[in-house]
């Protein structure tokens, strides 16, 4: 046996030795899950965590070698943290009882559209965050403020968020869920508001759009943008001046005790947003049906036929695409794709690897359980 199979052998060993311990940390990590069940305690400690890295960093013997220790721990802790939230997610702890140990943030003030989708996604037993910005909720993620985000991407009547669609190639989060909600704007202000008076009107620019129809009936109001539909009927509110008026949904206006002045403005019969969740972390469980990615696309002729047909050729079936301008440079973007499909499945696997070779940069966005529009 030569001098290199002595070594493959050892590492063998050793990697036998990493598994069983590994498989006993993971049972560890599950006792501990039913423990903090009991008494109430969170998923997430990061006191501890921080802990275990420097405990373990100072039983090195090479210290050349801290960085990548810290690296293995971070994963490893962050697999148990995964571990925990696999089995709430699947049911192996009852979701209401388990959710209030998770952190979840969503875009919007109290009374949002995305607060709705947050609440309807992990239920109200969660200690959840609200953020003004898209880039702010991705920005909770990364420093580990809250354990999930979530924002909207893309409208029935008005088409794709882009800068979520951005964000998210930026900060190389996953997409782990996804909930449409039904979205009816209406027309709020104060009590007592009369149309003929209004000068004003506040709302997100997806509202406006949304409602573009209606407002042309109007066109001495002056359309302000705003932070969120919500946030629009809060500052109203706070200025309590009835010559003012927002476009949002009927919980803002009952959480700011605000009237009604028009309902179902909407443009469209059946308005509805898509929200994703997004993590830092890939989850994929056995019941996900839908898969999301996202790849590079080269001005060359046939660049775009020749990657698409692999979904083609392996009975895939494409939801959406959503093409984005790069920064890189003119006339170079990059394709984001839903489709129907398990990331474990032979045909996808097959199809996503043709892809991948065909083009400069590919990234898996996420594989999920798809949410029906109701």
């Amino acid at each position: 046996m030569s001098e290199i199979d002595d070594y493959r052998k050892k590492i063998d060993q050793i990697d036998k030795l990493l598994t069983e311990l590994f498989e006993e940390r993971m049972n560890t990590v599950i006792k501990l899950s039913n423990y903090k069940k009991k008494d109430g305690l969170p998923v997430l400690n990061r006191d501890r965590e921080t802990e275990v890295i420097e405990k373990n960093i100072k039983n090195l013997k090479d210290p050349n070698y801290q960085w990548a220790l810290k690296k293995f721990y971070t994963n490893l802790i962050n697999l148990g943290k995964e571990l925990e939230y696999k089995m709430i997610r699947d049911g192996v702890f009852p979701g209401e009882q388990m959710n209030h140990f998770l952190k979840v943030g969503c875009y919007g003030v109290q009374g949002s559209f995305s607060e709705e989708a947050m609440f309807k996604f992990f239920g109200k037993n969660v200690e959840s965050s609200n953020y003004e910005e898209f880039e702010d909720v991705f920005l909770a993620v990364k420093n580990d403020e809250i354990d999930f985000g979530v924002v909207p991407i893309e409208n029935s009547s008005t088409g794709a968020i882009s800068q979520v669609y951005d964000l998210l190639t930026k900060y190389e989060f996953y997409i782990v869920g996804e909930q449409y909600i039904k979205v009816n704007q209406h027309l709020i202000g104060l009590k007592g508001t009369d149309l003929s008076k209004v000068q004003e009107v506040y709302s997100h620019p997806q509202g406006f759009e949304q409602t573009s129809k209606f407002l042309k009936n109007y066109k001495h109001w002056r359309l302000i943008p705003f932070l969120s539909t919500a946030d629009s009927v809060r500052h109203i509110r706070e200025l309590n001046d009835q010559t003012k008026v927002a476009i949002a949904g009927k919980r803002a206006a009952e959480i700011y005790n605000m009237d009604i002045l028009k309902e179902n403005i909407n443009n469209k019969v059946g308005n509805s947003t898509r929200f994703i969740i997004i993590s830092k972390h890939l989850q994929v469980a056995a019941k996900s049906n839908k898969t999301s990615v996202v790849f590079s696309l080269e001005h060359k002729v046939g660049t775009l036929y020749q990657l698409l047909s692999h979904f083609a050729e392996n009975d895939i079936n494409m939801m959406k695409i959503e093409s984005r301008p790069t920064e890189e440079g003119n006339w170079k973007y990059v394709l984001y794709v839903d489709f129907e499909g398990n990331i474990r499945s032979e045909k996808v696997k097959k199809a996503l690897s043709l892809i991948e070779e065909g083009c400069e940069y590919f990234r898996l966005l996420g594989c999920y359980q798809q949410d029906t529009v109701r």
